[in-house]
């Protein structure tokens, strides 16, 4: 596992940091410039917005993903009439691979998609999701809720069950209503796993690309274009490769500044 920590993922990021300071058009050898990509990112509005829309994009899919992930391992922890059939049926969107997941929202986004039919039925104008630079990204932020809320449901469902019995039981002895339960004796053993899943989501929302790049490619007008996406045309497509491993250190240093903040805000609660 060290080896393949070692070759995979820090030989690469090492070589991501030097080629941020260096001039390379995957053609000719990389040329040092020193802080120059990173100034050049600086004043770049491409950069800019690429970074507002991911920032929109993270926090407006992690905070209903938190709260809709919990609330669907609440349901499903309780003793329904096949339950493990439901678990199951829930679990699927999960599984499916990411550039099938990217086509079939794209599928559900057309003018004449079934979203759109839906919304008609209901007596609502249809939306054009992928023309509309407003519509966009909730209609991003939609299509990932729909895979990765079962994958945190999980999560969340193991956490519930390591809760012993017993502090439910001695709960409604004392007269505990299921609010109180939840609030005093589920949140707080909770915790560990809540902190896994707001670190966790904030990390993976923080760097899609595949759902972006299939279901929108960036548009319209780059107004769906996250940073991932950005490195991507950056560094081959105008083959850019030191700026856009500037922008992939840029993007690295936010992720991981924001689940340090995350680790304290939440470490600290859980101490309070």
């Amino acid at each position: 596992m060290l080896i393949l920590l070692l070759v995979f993922k820090l030989v690469p990021m090492a070589s991501a940091l030097y080629l941020s300071l260096t001039s390379y058009d995957l053609l000719s050898p990389p040329r040092f410039v020193g802080l120059r990509n990173y100034a050049a990112l600086w004043h770049d509005p491409l950069f800019h917005q690429s970074a507002r829309v991911t920032v929109y994009y993270v926090l407006g899919t992690c905070v209903p993903l938190w709260g809709l992930a919990l609330l669907l391992a609440l349901a499903l922890n309780r003793a329904w009439p096949a339950r493990g059939a439901l678990r199951l049926a829930y679990f699927l969107p999960a599984v499916v691979p990411p550039v099938v997941h990217a086509i079939i929202w794209r599928f559900l986004f057309h003018p004449y998609g079934w979203l759109n039919r839906g919304l008609e039925t209901l007596g609502l104008p249809a939306i054009a999701w992928l023309a509309d630079r407003r519509a966009v990204v909730p209609g991003l932020i939609l299509a990932n809720l729909w895979r990765f809320a079962p994958y945190f449901m999980v999560v969340y469902l193991a956490g519930l069950q390591s809760i012993p019995t017993q502090y439910y039981e001695a709960a409604s002895i004392d007269g505990a209503s299921p609010g109180q339960q939840f609030r005093h004796i589920t949140l707080p053993l909770l915790r560990p796993t809540i902190l896994l899943v707001v670190v966790v989501s904030t990390i993976l929302m923080s760097k899609i690309f595949t759902s972006v790049l299939i279901i929108s490619n960036g548009g319209p007008d780059g107004s769906s274009r996250v940073l991932s996406l950005f490195i991507f045309q950056t560094g081959f497509q105008y083959l850019k490769m030191g700026l856009a491993c500037a922008a992939a250190v840029c993007l690295l240093l936010a992720t991981l500044g924001f689940t340090l903040i995350q680790l304290r805000v939440l470490r600290g609660a859980e101490r309070g």
